[in-house]
């Protein structure tokens, strides 16, 4: 399509030439790309050609056209359907193209996200001070918006770290990576995580990925610690409002208001111990109480009825004891080859929360009209009373005349259906896990035997110059025995002549 720019551009009647068009009626195939509906180069008719990015339903499953009922089948009739339809697809790109040089900069970010879903940035919350996303946040003058730049490695590349290994071992690299966090963009939150090294482990044991009959060294990456950590600073709105969650509230859903949900590892893992209480209730005006408690069943089979403080019960409280303990179980995790930087396998677990929405009356007019005067609901006391001295004498004198000058407000914007269940509270729904095999045992075998090439180069050095060493020393230990001999020939020579010299000395004096 370029071409044939170029050449209309030169001759706006170039004979075999027309421009392209993009089915839906746009230009975009010159920005993000398009499903081609025509054009023409050097006469060869470009229409129903196909797509200049993926074609929803046919390359990925989170396009329409996905059977669902059918692991890793694909529906081509709900495909063909959506192009004839020409539904909105959503291209991705990702960076594959670095210019040439050594070590340049744009090497690191070889494979990495350049755009997601049509956009190069995503918005994911509104903050506006208040330690929790609220209804009102994208209309309050006083929020800042938060994108997040698409970016980060799909997990199959990484900056290779090179040729590492000693001479004569059957590896590539020292299994060790570089001490740089590795972003991992996750598409389901649009987010992007930062991947460290897990660190060495006991005993010397080591990570490995195996092809055919071969398995090499590598290196396992783990979410950073700090990735959920609230930094005030940074106003990220990670950790908000309790570390070990990042808002994304406005990244699916309603874009006016969006919605509160969190993303975070799998059971709050590596989070505020707080999470799995919730008791303070101050933010509502309200005693501490109303919190969550995170249950888990004991057998693989049906627990039964869901009655824990029985015994034998088939629950068990989830707390931070205990998923601490359950790490390598809910943590993801992401295995790469260093000297390639290539990724081998990765199991990326994390979860999501939801809250009902607060509604506080002295940010939300629309929370106001659900006042209580008789101090019927649990919640917003304080604000209701200074509501309630904002009121003229007259009215104040009225309302107090007819018992009606106790304000208060519901505890969440879902009132009328759980009228004491405090919003905000933050409830885990569900976390997931998602298992890529990105290298193939080809690929892992190729890499085996560039490191068995690399171990038999090793081998010959190491037997080529111990070799040369023996030649040396025999060379070195021959030309020192010759000078020895010859050094002891000249000395008993020397030796001799002083003797004859000293006898016919004594003689001539003799005589």
């Amino acid at each position: 399509c370029t071409a044939i720019n170029n050449a209309l551009q030169a001759d706006e009647n170039a004979p075999g030439y027309e421009a392209c068009a993009c089915a839906n009626g746009s230009d975009e195939w010159s920005s993000q790309g398009c499903c081609l509906a025509g054009g023409r180069h050097e006469g060869s008719d470009l229409k129903g050609k196909g797509c200049l990015f993926e074609v929803a339903g046919v390359v990925d499953p989170n396009y329409a056209g996905m059977d669902t009922t059918i692991a890793n089948t694909v529906d081509l009739g709900t495909a063909l359907q959506s192009w004839i339809d020409r539904e909105a697809s959503s291209p991705s790109s990702a960076f594959m193209c670095p210019a040439a040089g050594v070590q340049i900069d744009e090497h690191g970010k070889f494979g990495y996200y350049e755009s997601h879903d049509g956009s190069k940035e995503h918005v994911t919350y509104y903050h506006t001070g208040n330690d929790r996303m609220r209804q009102d946040d994208v209309t309050n003058i006083a929020s800042t918006e938060y994108a997040t730049p698409v970016t980060g490695s799909s997990g199959k590349y990484f900056s290779p770290k090179g040729l590492t290994a000693k001479v004569g071992t059957s590896q590539i690299s020292d299994g060790y990576p570089q001490k740089i966090p590795h972003p991992v963009y996750v598409p389901s939150a649009k987010k992007t995580i930062d991947f460290v090294f897990e660190g060495y482990r006991p005993k010397f044991l080591r990570n490995k990925i195996c092809g055919t009959d071969t398995c090499i060294v590598s290196a396992r990456l783990k979410p950073n610690v700090t990735s959920f950590h609230f930094n005030e600073d940074a106003k990220d709105g990670a950790g908000m409002p309790y570390d070990g969650l990042q808002p994304i509230g406005h990244v699916n859903g309603p874009s006016v208001t969006g919605r509160p949900e969190y993303f975070h590892q799998p059971l709050y893992f590596d989070g505020d111990e707080l999470l799995y209480t919730q008791q303070d209730s101050s933010y509502a005006e309200r005693a501490n109480g109303n919190g969550i408690k995170i249950y888990k069943p004991t057998t693989d089979s049906d627990p039964g009825a869901f009655n824990p403080s029985a015994p034998g019960s088939n629950y068990q409280l989830v707390d931070k004891t205990y998923v601490d303990s359950q790490n390598d179980m809910i943590q993801s995790h992401i295995d790469i080859e260093v000297g390639s930087g290539l990724g081998a396998r990765q199991r990326m677990r994390f979860g999501k929360s939801y809250s009902v929405w607060e509604c506080d009356p002295s940010t939300n007019e629309k929370c106001k009209l659900a006042v209580n005067s008789k101090g019927a609901n649990d919640c917003y006391a304080t604000t209701g009373s200074s509501l309630f001295d904002t009121k003229s004498t007259q009215d104040k004198e009225d309302l107090t005349t007819l018992s009606r000058d106790n304000f208060t407000y519901p505890c969440s914007a879902a009132n009328v259906l759980t009228p004491h269940v405090v919003g905000g509270k933050i409830l885990p729904m569900y976390w997931y896990e998602e298992s890529t095999i990105h290298s193939t045992a080809d690929e892992v075998d190729l890499l085996a035997a560039y490191a068995d090439s690399y171990n038999q180069s090793g081998k010959n050095f190491i037997l080529v110059f111990g070799l040369a060493f023996i030649a040396s020393f025999f060379g070195v230990s021959m030309l020192l025995l010759c000078l020895c001999f010859e050094q002891k020939h000249s000395f008993m020579n020397s030796d001799g002549s002083s003797e004859t010299t000293t006898t016919t000395a004594a003689t001539k004096s003799t005589a």
